[in-house]
């Protein structure tokens, strides 16, 4: 298998989106709001009616932020079959239910139907691309791009590939979703829960701690949350934060020892 030469990141025109429901919803409204003609399918009886809804209520919010270059609702087409989805697509997003078997079954058959040299991304939030793309025959081009929900109000998407996956894909999936208005981290290795959720994680476990302890309500951590670290951590970061406030002994430290028991 080659490198895509069908198109570049920048010049994508179709994007495939097989699973329509709150995290494939959301990329559905985020790539029509981008400009994309978008082609969707999902097995689900009512999944069109659904889908239609979910678009319709984020496109007000898509409005304010400012929509791309021929973005408009119409340019979203709900198809019968996985093949007809894929058949034109430049770049898959999969998003189907957290079940490892279902998602081994699905990239496979995605892959199968969709053009060569396409690359296919898994939104899981929960798997490693190297679990899934065992039964796949060009697992080369899998990875992973997991969003954060909605995703078309959060821009963050974590992307890697698997142990079968070329480094072409990784790099080509990262242009894209930097050409489509997200801010990407192509990781270096696969991580469970990746590294947004590991960190979301960390504060959440702290949070039942203190509750269960007795040593702060839920409404006291919200507030500390919102009006504290969490303002400053979305313009800086928690370790660009601590730099600049002097913290550079402790950096050093942190960066030669673990920080893990």
């Amino acid at each position: 298998m080659t490198e895509n030469t069908r198109t570049t990141p920048e010049t994508v025109r179709t994007v495939a989106c097989v699973g329509a429901g709150v995290i494939g919803g959301g990329w559905v409204a985020h790539y029509l709001g981008r400009g994309y003609q978008v082609v969707a399918w999902d097995p689900a009886p009512d999944a069109e009616t659904k889908l239609r809804g979910l678009v319709a209520s984020a496109w007000p919010a898509l409005e304010q932020l400012g929509l791309a270059e021929g973005a408009a609702l119409t340019n979203l087409r709900v198809v019968d079959t996985l093949a007809e989805a894929v058949a034109d697509a430049d770049f898959v997003q999969e998003s189907a239910p957290e079940r490892l078997d279902l998602k081994i079954d699905l990239l496979a058959e995605i892959d199968a139907a969709t053009p060569e040299g396409v690359v296919i991304a898994s939104s899981t939030s929960g798997y490693s691309m190297s679990e899934m793309q065992v039964e796949a025959a060009t697992p080369e081009r899998l990875v992973v791009g997991h969003p954060f929900n909605p995703p078309y109000l959060v821009p963050l998407v974590e992307v890697v590939g698997g142990d079968r996956t070329e480094q072409w894909a990784v790099d080509w999936a990262s242009d894209f979703y930097r050409a489509a208005g997200k801010s990407v981290i192509s990781m270096d290795q696969e991580l469970p829960g990746f590294i947004g959720n590991r960190i979301q994680e960390a504060a959440w476990r702290e949070a039942l701690h203190m509750v269960a302890e007795g040593e702060a309500t839920v409404e006291q951590i919200d507030q500390a949350m919102t009006s504290g670290p969490g303002l400053r951590w979305a313009f800086f970061g928690p370790c660009l934060t601590f730099h600049l406030a002097g913290e550079r002994a402790v950096w050093r430290t942190c960066s030669t020892t673990s920080a893990r028991p």
